[in-house]
């Protein structure tokens, strides 16, 4: 668990402002529910969301992390004066025993990449099971893994189509290795909900109340998506949302529409891209269960039967076998620090290609001339505007 006790883990958590602020809000807008609650949070890091309850008014809270960053966490509950109100308890949280013999709450940021990898949902119904009374709330109240088809040409030419003519030589040959070495199992990428080829549809849907630790160990779905336009489709994505119900309802998304967050998507590529007309509807299965063989594991499965057939399974699959391409990753949250979106999407970080705030400038500066004659000037002006247009058509 000391794995979990690294502070670039924590640092790239609490810097998701939609992950935090989403459970901030649920807590906050049903505060009436913390006021004198008896709250657990299991695997609390950093205990952001153990002082969050706290602030609304637990009477107690049971901050529980198993790594050794629990003593960092006591300190940090100690200097910002809530000690009083939360207790931090460095154990399993089976181990843990509540000396009211119960908790109104439960809260837990247990969602890993692809929704399980953490493994930690089984501790959390656990939890519920011994310690939750009954009438209590847990949030989340409920997930969903959300799948779609994703089409990438631009991906495509610069990982594949790039091999063909390097430096006058053809390299084709190296395809079939990149196939294996990297297409052979999902990796993480900040996906561009641009490129979300067919309609949505959920995989999967967990009630925490209602969970078992049977019902989560395997988690299967048949595929049936419409395709939104004409076009290859290159992989298929994955994402989670997870509900936090109460007096108020808050949602955290971690789609590609919704902007930044550290779990990112999920990609899978497909070994050849695949042709789908408009319209067209796209079949075929989905399944991640756990691993018999690798405890904590999990065996991914995803195959079409149509429009192609394709095969493809990963075992053994852990948040250390999810991979992301560092340069991507480094690129997308570089420009996405900039805070800088663009018009058709408010939270997709803009592309310095498609800046063309450039061009009004100059325009601008062509106005400002004062030593031209009004007719020149307005000549300039007229003859930019059109040569603005022209570049904004042809991009």
């Amino acid at each position: 668990f000391d794995s979990y006790a690294y502070t670039e883990i924590h640092e790239e958590m609490l810097k998701d402002e939609s992950r935090t602020d989403a459970y901030r809000d649920a807590i906050m807008l049903n505060q009436e529910h913390f006021e004198g609650a008896v709250v657990a949070d299991i695997g609390c890091g950093t205990g952001i969301l153990s002082m969050i309850a706290a602030r609304a008014g637990a009477r107690k809270v049971y901050c529980i992390e198993a790594s050794s960053l629990a003593n960092t966490t006591r300190e940090i509950v100690r200097i910002n004066g809530l000690q009083d109100k939360i207790e931090v308890v460095n154990a399993l949280s089976s181990d843990v025993v509540l000396e009211e013999g119960y908790c109104d709450i439960i809260v837990s940021e247990w969602m890993g990449y692809f929704l399980v990898y953490e493994n930690m949902l089984t501790a959390v119904l656990s939890f519920r099971d011994n310690w939750l009374r009954p009438g209590g709330l847990v949030f989340p109240s409920s997930v969903r893994l959300i799948a779609a088809m994703y089409s990438d040409d631009k991906f495509w030419s610069e990982r594949m189509d790039f091999w063909d003519d390097l430096y006058t030589y053809d390299f084709s040959p190296i395809k079939s290795m990149i196939v294996r070495e990297q297409f052979s199992m999902p990796e993480r990428q900040h996906l561009d909900h641009r490129n979300i080829a067919t309609s949505t549809q959920v995989v999967a849907s967990i009630d925490i109340y209602d969970a078992t630790l049977d019902s989560i160990q395997s988690l299967a779905s048949t595929l049936s998506m419409t395709s939104l336009k004409s076009c290859r489709l290159h992989g298929v994505a994955f994402w989670f949302d997870a509900e936090f119900a109460a007096t108020s309802t808050v949602v955290l998304d971690t789609s590609p529409v919704d902007g930044y967050s550290h779990w990112s998507q999920v990609i899978w590529y497909l070994d050849a891209p695949v042709e789908v007309k408009r319209h067209e509807t796209v079949e075929g299965f989905f399944s991640i269960k756990n691993s018999d063989e690798n405890a904590g594991a999990f065996n991914v499965e995803f195959y079409l039967t149509h429009p192609a057939a394709i095969y493809k399974t990963s075992t053994g699959q852990t948040p250390d076998t999810i991979a992301q391409n560092i340069h991507e990753r480094l690129t997308w949250e570089n420009r996405f620090s900039e805070r800088q979106a663009s018009d058709v999407a408010p939270h997709w970080p803009k592309d310095p290609q498609n800046d063309f705030s450039c061009i009004n400038e100059l325009i601008s500066e062509v106005s400002s001339l004062a030593y031209l004659p009004e007719g020149i000037e307005r000549v300039c002006v007229v003859f930019i505007g059109v040569f603005a247009l022209g570049f904004v058509v042809g991009r």
